[in-house]
């Protein structure tokens, strides 16, 4: 917890880049102890983030205590993911903000992209990533890395923790989420792949749990 605050505050402070944070958040979670983080999650506080929109997963914010019971102040925010079998987090990219994912129930198909610029009413991505996730395993985004991703279960329950950090961009929104369809792009002589960007609706309807 304390160097996940370290590197939250070096990269507001400009300290980090976003490729360091990147490097250090995945050395991090290779260094965490499933159980105890389970523990710190059983007594801490969970708050709905509201009902889901279509089919993504139950979203909650987590927020830690201390000895006294009070909240802690980590830098950054915490939110669990709970996956249900017709759950998924459909393709999107990002912008003003980075956030890492780890499985801590289950099994997640998690795939990524690299955002490598914009065209207009599209995206030009490159897949970096595609895995079934096992517990432990932690995946992270940045706007040069893995901007671009998808989550869907491969069992009947799963879960992630999520840590996110954003309004890294001064003047701009806190976050801002872009629906791509990757699956109905255009791949490219360069093995990349021009996604169109879509609708939220539009996602919904075409990304489901199996696909």
């Amino acid at each position: 917890m304390i160097r996940q605050r370290e590197l939250a505050a070096g990269l507001r402070a400009g300290s980090l880049t976003q490729r360091q944070w990147h490097e250090g958040v995945t050395s991090l979670a290779r260094e965490v102890d499933l159980e105890q983080l389970a523990a710190e999650l059983r007594h801490a506080r969970l708050r709905s983030a509201g009902k889901p929109f279509g089919h993504d997963p139950q979203k909650r914010f987590v927020t830690f205590l201390d000895e006294q019971q009070q909240p802690r102040k980590l830098g950054y925010g915490l939110a669990l993911f709970d996956f249900r079998t017709n759950s998924v987090i459909t393709p999107h990219a990002h912008q003003h903000m980075v956030s890492a994912h780890m499985v801590i129930e289950g099994r997640v198909r998690i795939r990524t992209f690299d955002r490598l610029r914009d065209e207009g009413d599209a995206l030009i991505i490159r897949p970096t990533l595609d895995v079934v996730a096992e517990t432990g395993h932690s995946a992270a985004m940045t706007t040069p890395q893995g901007n671009v991703h998808w989550f869907a279960p491969r069992s009947a329950r799963a879960m992630t923790l999520d840590v996110i950090i954003d309004g890294l961009d001064a003047g701009q929104e806190s976050y801002l989420i872009q629906p791509v369809d990757p699956l109905g792009g255009k791949e490219l002589a360069d093995g990349t792949i021009r996604a169109p960007l879509i609708s939220f609706e539009r996602s919904m309807a075409i990304y489901t749990a199996r696909r």
